[in-house]
């Protein structure tokens, strides 16, 4: 399986349905549970509309990146490495957001608990021009002034 559908799961009697921290859980059997509102805040998607969506299609990747997502779902579903896991997610609208997914597991139930955090920009992956070596911004490729 390379990609696993969302499940909303918001209990008014948890207590922390309203809280801003991105609480989620993933279960053994391949189900991520988003916990509180801050995912729908965050990614501006209602319940009813990430409620059944797959992970993959939220995912900042290219088409046929069916490796990438497969990837992602794997680390974040590994039980053996609690390493942290960064996704970049698609917003309503477009805008991009990179996520830090830090995960603990409770063995005694099989589920992964995760914490997310959103990644400040300054530390978000380089953009396309970087990485090609131009510069960022048309400023940035101006010569010093001159004395």
């Amino acid at each position: 399986m390379t990609d696993v559908r969302l499940s909303v799961v918001i209990h008014p009697e948890d207590g922390y349905e309203w809280s801003g921290i991105l609480l989620a859980k993933a279960n053994f059997d391949r189900t991520l549970e988003l916990l509180t509102r801050a995912w729908e805040r965050l990614l501006g998607y209602g319940r009813r509309e990430l409620d059944g969506k797959a992970l993959g299609a939220l995912m900042a990747v290219e088409r046929k990146a069916d490796g990438l997502i497969a990837t992602a779902v794997a680390a974040i579903f590994d039980p053996r490495s609690m390493a942290s896991v960064e996704l970049t997610l698609r917003c309503r609208g477009g805008a991009r957001r990179v996520l830090r997914l830090h995960r603990r597991l409770d063995a005694a139930t099989g589920t992964i608990y995760i914490v997310g955090e959103e990644v400040p920009s300054s530390m978000s992956p380089p953009s396309p021009a970087a990485l090609r070596g131009a510069p960022a911004n048309r400023r940035s490729a101006a010569p010093p002034p001159r004395r």
